[in-house]
């Protein structure tokens, strides 16, 4: 008995090294030989008269006769572009005109357009304004701002690390064009959320530099920031957002920009991409041009279109 058992044995393990692995092709064909090696795209064979053959695995529908989707996991192919689900930007546009008639005719036009993207914790944001303001038909506002933001967050962090470009062009300024660049970090310095409210106040510190043209400050100079930052969800209907922003001379303190911005927006119906938004602007300068004013007030009101 043990003898015909030992026997069955030697024929198994015969019928093994003779026929080796069974390999059935997508197109019918069955290939048998010894499977050396295999990776994620392929099954590596050796053949008794063809030698050495590597089979893709997408071209396999059975090994030994089991199912090669079952048996084996394929990975996908590395030279295939993964798909990413592209992040959107969310931008908005803002119009407000105004036009009083009275002892003094004046018209108001603003303009605004804004437009952010936030990936992995990078925020790209980009502005732009225009304004302009006439008087009996004689125009005393005309000036035009731009900016580009960078913001880098840190997830497991309070503070946080911005970068800032901005140009501007104006009539009615010391200067004709402007150009500022600032480096800073931000801290969250108080964080309050219930339900629908949010209020975030956050502290701003940086250095960076400012160059006039056509100006009394004509040449480079290195700047200062300090600066206090509060965004209010007032609700799922209206935000308020205010800051101000010191930016000294390093050279002379004396001379110095003072920067505030505050702006209100409420949802006037259910459409949630109309809003109505009042804005305030304000700057002094503590050294201009003779006949030019230290401080330039804006306001504006208007509607506001997000998409």
């Amino acid at each position: 008995m043990t003898q015909y058992i030992y026997s069955l044995a030697s024929i198994f393990i015969l019928s093994l090294t003779v026929f080796g692995d069974v390999i059935v092709l997508t197109s019918g064909e069955q290939l048998e030989g010894t499977i050396k090696s295999q990776d994620s795209q392929f099954i590596h064979v050796q053949h008794s008269i063809l030698g050495d053959v590597s089979i893709a695995l997408k071209n396999i529908t059975s090994l030994n006769g089991e199912r090669i989707l079952e048996s084996i996991e394929i990975a996908p192919n590395e030279e295939q572009e993964e798909f990413h689900e592209e992040t959107q930007w969310n931008q908005s546009i803002n119009v407000g005109l105004g036009i009083q008639n009275g002892q003094k005719n004046t018209s108001d036009l603003s303009t605004a357009y804004h437009a952010d993207r936030t990936i992995d914790e990078h925020k790209v944001t980009f502005d732009f304004r225009y304004n302009m303001s006439e008087t009996n038909s004689e125009r005393t506002l005309n000036r035009f701002a731009s900016s580009w933001g960078n913001t880098w967050y840190q997830t497991d962090s309070l503070w946080d690390v911005f970068t800032t470009l901005q140009f501007d062009w104006a009539e009615f300024q010391s200067w004709d064009q402007r150009l500022v660049g600032d480096l800073g970090v931000e801290y969250e310095i108080l964080k309050n959320k219930e339900n629908n409210e949010e209020f975030t106040l956050t502290l701003r510190l940086g250095s960076g530099f400012r160059k006039e043209f056509q100006s009394v400050n004509n040449h480079l100079i290195p700047e200062g920031l300090l600066g206090v930052g509060v965004n209010w969800v007032v609700s799922d209907k209206q935000t308020l957002t205010a800051s101000t922003t010191w930016y000294p001379d390093y050279d002379d303190v004396s001379n110095y920009r003072l920067v505030t911005n505050a702006s209100w927006n409420v949802q006037m119906s259910n459409i949630d991409t109309i809003q109505f938004s009042i804005g305030f602007h304000h700057e002094y300068n503590s050294q201009v041009d003779t006949g030019i004013d230290n401080s330039n007030l804006q306001l504006t009101a208007g509607i506001q279109y997000s998409f």
